[in-house]
C-alpha cells in the first residue's frame, strides 16, 4: 500500500488520514515489518510510530533491540513490560509512559496479560550516536496532568531536569486529552524544528490547518503557531517535536 500525502497549505505541512495507514492489528505510520514504502521510512529522527492493538494474553515476547530509543504510550488496557537492564516486570496503564535507550543492546518484552485488549503507541527515535548506555525508565502520569492542557511526557538532555522522562536524542513528546469544548492548547513550533502530530482518539481541530480524526496524523515544519481545540466530544493527541530535516519529505 502506498501512503498518499495531501499538501493542504503553502507551509511545509502534510496531512495523512487514517485510511492511508497499513492496517492490521497495528497501524504503521512508517515502513515496518511487512509494510515497506521507500518514500515513507521516517520523519527526521522519528523512525517508527506503531499504533498497536494487543489481544488478551498476547503481545511481544522477549526480543532484542540495539541502537534505538523507544517510547511506549499506553492508550487503553494494561501493558506489562520486562527488560534485561532491570530484570523487573512492571505494568503500565492508560497514560503511562516508558522509555528505553537500547544503545549497546537490551532484551525486553511487552505483553498483555489481561483478558481485555490493550492499545499502545510504540515510538522509535534514532539515537544521536551508537553504543549508548542502556537505560529503562517509566512514569505513571495521572489523567489530570494531560486534561485540557499540553503535558510534556518526554524530554531531551537539555531539559531533562524539567521532565520525568528523557531520551538522549533532541526530541520532545507532548500529549493532551481535551474534554472541554472551550479548552484550547497551544504550541509554538520554532524555525528549524518540525513536528509529527497523531490524533489518538476523538477529533481535534488545529486552527487554520486541519481537523484530525482518530488515527489521523499531520507533519509540519516550523515556524508555526499551533492551536488545538475539540472537533468532537473529546480529543486525545500526541505531538513529537524534533529538529527539521528536509530529507524527511
Amino acid at each position: 500500500m502506498s501512503l498518499q500525502y495531501q499538501q493542504i497549505d503553502a507551509q511545509a505541512l502534510h496531512y495523512l488520514p487514517a485510511s492511508a495507514r497499513h492496517p492490521a492489528d497495528t497501524y504503521f505510520h512508517f515502513s515496518f515489518a511487512d509494510y515497506y514504502n521507500p518514500d515513507n521510512i521516517q520523519f527526521g529522527v522519528l523512525r517508527v510510530l506503531n499504533d498497536d492493538d494487543v489481544r488478551p494474553q498476547d503481545g511481544f515476547d522477549k526480543h532484542p533491540h540495539r541502537n534505538m530509543e523507544i517510547v511506549s504510550y499506553v492508550v487503553d488496557g494494561q501493558l506489562t513490560h520486562w527488560d534485561s537492564a532491570t530484570d523487573v516486570e512492571d505494568t503500565l496503564q492508560r497514560g503511562h509512559v516508558q522509555t528505553v535507550t537500547a544503545g549497546s543492546g537490551v532484551w525486553h518484552s511487552e505483553l498483555n496479560r489481561q483478558n481485555e485488549n490493550c492499545r499502545f503507541l510504540q515510538i522509535w527515535i534514532l539515537p544521536p550516536s551508537e553504543g549508548l548506555p542502556v537505560r529503562y525508565e517509566n512514569h505513571k502520569f495521572t489523567p489530570e496532568q494531560r486534561l485540557n492542557r499540553l503535558l510534556q511526557i518526554v524530554g531531551n538532555p537539555t531539559n531533562s531536569g524539567q521532565v520525568p522522562l528523557h531520551l538522549n536524542q533532541d526530541v520532545n513528546l507532548y500529549v493532551s486529552e481535551l474534554t472541554d469544548l472551550n479548552a484550547t492548547v497551544s504550541f509554538s513550533l520554532q524555525a528549524g524544528r518540525q513536528a509529527y502530530i497523531n490524533n489518538i482518539e476523538g477529533a481535534v481541530d488545529i486552527a487554520g490547518l486541519a481537523t484530525l480524526h482518530e488515527r489521523d496524523a499531520l507533519k509540519i515544519v516550523g515556524p508555526a503557531e499551533l492551536s488545538f481545540s475539540l472537533a468532537d466530544e473529546r480529543g486525545h493527541f500526541i505531538l513529537i517535536e524534533m529538529p527539521s530535516a528536509a530529507a524527511a519529505y
